[in-house]
């Protein structure tokens, strides 16, 4: 194992606890990673704009170096102050999508701006444009959609999560990859993309190999970053492909400090 430089994190179920806060606990040891020199990173499904404003509103924006954001798409260079946009769904893609799951009668939503669009409002779209501090445009998506977006999310009651996960395993296509990113969302983006993408290229811009990382994860789009990172640890509240994919598995959750907790054990602090 190469000795870790870098130390990325997934936001909701790994670095943020149930309530989507950080403990002082959490806080001192990123700090401390930070004086010490470690790189620190947020890898997340959420978009940049939401996770600039989520870290600023935690306090932690001080000790973090960079982002990407909306799983791999978008890269925010801190310490070049440089942001980076890379494969997107074209709009005729992200139609077909739309059209092929309408029967589900899901609620499909992209991230634009400052805003959610959406056809209608519910939970799952509160919930992100509240996590994400942005606001909620209603609209018809096929007519207002005319750029290449990060990704596109289908809002989707629980229940019916199996099954459209099952539909997407017989309908896949080479446009798109999908998966989904917590219990009520499924997610499409590029065929290219994951977590990993963002992180590779943050490595290759400032001199260090991706063995050299440490990624914390908890659920099914961690994976490839999981596996791709040096050293790849899942929550031990995260999903079982998640676990599997995984080189650790933290004895701690996110409601237990889980990740400053096998922090400390693998750097020996």
């Amino acid at each position: 194992m190469d000795k870790i430089k870098l130390i990325v994190m997934d936001m909701d179920g790994t670095l943020l606890d149930s309530d989507k806060k950080i403990s002082s606990y959490t806080m001192d040891l990123l700090k401390r990673l930070s004086s010490d020199g470690y790189k620190l990173g947020i890898a997340s499904g959420r978009p940049i704009i939401g996770l600039k404003r989520t870290i600023e509103a935690l306090g932690i924006n001080s000790y973090i170096n960079f982002m990407t954001g909306s799983n791999g798409a978008e890269l925010y260079d801190v310490d070049k102050g440089k942001e980076n946009c890379f494969y997107q769904l074209e709009p005729g893609i992200i139609d077909g999508i739309i059209n092929l799951y309408a029967p589900f009668d899901l609620n499909p939503y992209v991230y634009q701006g400052e805003n959610c669009y959406a056809y209608k409002s519910d939970a799952t779209i509160e919930r992100a444009a509240r996590n994400n501090h942005l606001g909620i445009v209603l609209c018809n998506l096929k007519e207002e959609i005319k750029t290449p977006q990060s990704k596109l999310v289908l809002s989707t009651p629980p229940e019916k999560m199996e099954q459209v996960e099952a539909f997407y395993e017989m309908h896949k296509s080479g446009y798109y990859r999908a998966f989904k990113s917590q219990a009520d969302m499924f997610e499409f983006v590029h065929p290219e993309l994951s977590k990993v993408y963002g992180i590779s290229y943050y490595c290759s811009q400032h001199g260090y190999s991706i063995e050299e990382a440490a990624a914390f994860g908890d659920t099914t789009n961690d994976i490839e970053m999981l596996m791709g990172c040096g050293t790849g640890v899942c929550m031990c509240n995260g999903t079982e492909d998640a676990k599997q994919a995984a080189d650790i598995v933290t004895k701690y959750s996110n409601d237990e400090n889980g990740l400053a907790r096998e922090l400390e054990d693998i750097l020996h602090l």
